[in-house]
């Protein structure tokens, strides 16, 4: 399905009254460009203190006879000082917008004329405290040399950095227009030319049952103001018919409550209200800001203050409440977080069978139905209580076999709750060993095609079928529909083997559910193909018993496992805390079997 801008450009309608998704998700999580400039705040002063340091040792090294003029406490001092001064002066905050823009002439006469200011205040205050004194000039200068060009060399790397953030769409601004008609298309059109990377359209909003343009109206404003309690929005932008300044005015009052910029576009420029450039669309469509962006009661000081005294010692003193609101946000964040975590904790029932048992139970599933298995495993935990899409997928599963043998030794030891591990890679082997006949339909969809002939030469399967979807499937609707057709081709089938990592096999898995189509059992295995036919290797049976098999594939593979088992796995031992596990007993799977005590 076409979205909002591909519409307007092709000229096929929208349909209307729906509210859209952007990029095909429901929430997005905020920009990391703020994070990404807010890094500077921290490198201007490394780079400075690390200018002054290659400084004096490049003097002692050039100059030896007269290096016993220097007085490095004093130099350290001075180097302190100007530590402390530069993430107040250099720091541009249209840096972000600047380097999104590829705007580099902006960026290179903004950063010169702050660092010569910054050159200014710290000779200035080095005189006023006699610290320089005995320093050498040649130092001084070679100084603010080094300081100007790893200042510099920052700023091109995080621009640098920013733009292929942009080129990823990880800095998407998300923007809903109010008001469909020609300037609504012009508008969506230029968003499309200048910024299609980097701009996501909410949708076209109005009161109108329909719009008078090609982007067809998406919703009410009242659907807009529901739609903003729970997804994000970066900019709303007025297309409306011109009117009264008084019918402007409501209008804005009414979009106030969604605490976002508000922009008007160019046919309202008569009006008589206050009206700024806004430089985030394109030159050829200028639009002008009405309502900036919110702000807290610190930074209605900090404005306050810059109209008195300079905006450096403005900043200076404002520098103890801002790390009081930083603080004050990260715990209201905590806060907010902790009392989700308390109000839903995770709730999983697991199927209390091993290897063998699943056996016995998946030869008698048959091809008149269709149902899919599920392994979790810590980073399954982590991502069901993070990810209510996630844990929909499992919900819908027919068996959830639990694959950590760590998971259940950490239950055991906190809870005092004893769990059957039952190991995808171990069902995977058991059933191509035991229960697969030779003649019977096995669809493998991941691994290679010579893994697949492995499979065929090992076990003898004259009818497994293989499909491996490029990398990346998921994200592609044609190729996930290609998938979804292969698999429903060959049913129905004995066992449908989905090797396409997590949570892409949970996704397909579900989605062959929902259509109905395919008959027999689907398996989500994740990297058991690989370990059957040794293109990956098990942990030894002793570390695979003890719960360590997640230090031997971090060995084998640090580049790829370390995010995964050393930062995002330790969230599991807060988890499991709060996590209500259910046992599924066999053979009935019916849900109310509590957990066994540890003996």
């Amino acid at each position: 399905m076409l979205n909002p801008l591909e519409e307007a450009i092709t000229g096929v309608p929208v349909s209307s009254g729906t509210v859209r998704e952007v990029r095909g998700r429901r929430y997005l999580p905020p920009s990391p460009k703020p994070v990404v400039c807010g890094v500077l705040r921290l490198l201007d002063p490394l780079c400075v203190f690390f200018s002054a340091l290659l400084a004096a040792l490049a003097y002692i090294q050039w100059l030896p006879s007269v290096a016993a003029t220097l007085r490095g406490a004093d130099l350290e001092r001075m180097a302190l000082l100007a530590a402390v001064v530069a993430p107040f002066i250099l720091y541009e905050q249209r840096f972000g917008s600047a380097a999104s823009h590829g705007a580099v002439g902006l960026l290179v006469r903004s950063h010169l004329a702050r660092f010569a200011v910054f050159t200014a205040a710290v000779l200035a205050l080095g005189q006023l405290s006699y610290i320089l004194v005995h320093i050498p000039r040649a130092v001084l200068a070679l100084w603010f040399v080094l300081s100007l060009l790893l200042t510099s060399l920052t700023r091109v790397l995080l621009a640098r950095y920013l733009r292929f953030l942009l080129r990823r769409g990880a800095l998407t601004e998300v923007i809903a227009v109010v008001g469909a008609g020609p300037v609504a298309d012009r508008l969506v059109l230029a968003m499309q030319q200048t910024r299609p990377e980097s701009v996501a359209l909410l949708g076209v909003f109005d009161d109108a049952a329909a719009g008078a343009g090609k982007v067809s109206v998406a919703g009410s404003i009242d659907d807009l103001l529901e739609l903003g309690k729970t997804q994000r929005i970066d900019w709303v932008l007025l297309t409306a018919p011109p009117g009264s300044e008084d019918e402007v005015q409501s209008l804005v009052y009414r979009l106030k409550s969604l605490s976002v910029p508000i922009g008007l576009c160019p046919q309202h420029i008569g009006l008589a209200v206050p009206l700024r450039r806004l430089d985030c669309v394109a030159d050829s469509l200028p639009v002008s800001i009405l309502v900036d962006p919110p702000i807290d009661q610190f930074d209605r000081l900090r404005a306050a203050g810059e109209g008195l005294l300079p905006r450096w010692l403005i900043t200076l003193a404002m520098l103890p409440l801002d790390g009081a609101r930083e603080s004050r946000d990260r715990l209201v964040a905590a806060g907010s977080r902790r009392r989700r975590e308390r109000a839903a904790p995770l709730s999983l029932a697991i199927d209390d069978y091993n290897a063998v048992e699943f056996g016995r139970i998946a030869a008698r599933f048959g091809q008149e139905k269709f149902g899919y298995v599920v392994t979790p495993n810590v980073d399954h935990m982590i991502r069901l209580h993070e990810d209510a899409s996630f844990r929909a997928l499992y919900a819908r599963a027919s068996f959830v076999l639990l694959d950590s043998q760590f998971l259940a030794h950490l239950v055991r030891l906190v809870r005092r709750l004893r769990l059957t591990v039952c190991p995808g890679s171990d069902v995977t082997g058991h059933l191509f060993s035991h229960v697969v006949a030779p003649d019977d339909r096995v669809v493998l969809v991941g691994g290679t095609p010579a893994q697949a002939r492995q499979l065929t030469k090992r076990y003898g399967m004259r009818g497994l079928v293989h499909f491996n979807p490029p990398m990346g499937f998921i994200r592609d609707p044609r190729a996930v529909e290609e998938c979804l057709e292969f698999i429903e081709s060959h049913s129905p089938f004995r066992f449908c083997v989905l090797a396409v990592g997590s949570p892409q096999q949970e996704f397909v898995a579900s989605e062959l559910q929902r259509r109905g189509a395919a008959r027999g059992l689907a398996l989500c295995v994740g990297a058991s193909i690989d370990f059957l036919t040794g293109v990956q290797h098990r942990a030894p049976k002793w570390m695979q018993r003890c719960g360590l098999e997640w230090s031997f594939r971090l060995m084998s593979s640090p580049g790829r496992m370390a995010r995964r088992y050393l930062v995002r796995g330790p969230r599991v031992f807060a988890l499991i805390r709060t996590a209500q596990l259910r046992l599924r007993s066999l053979p009935t799977l019916q849900a109310a079997a509590t957990l066994r005590p540890v003996r």
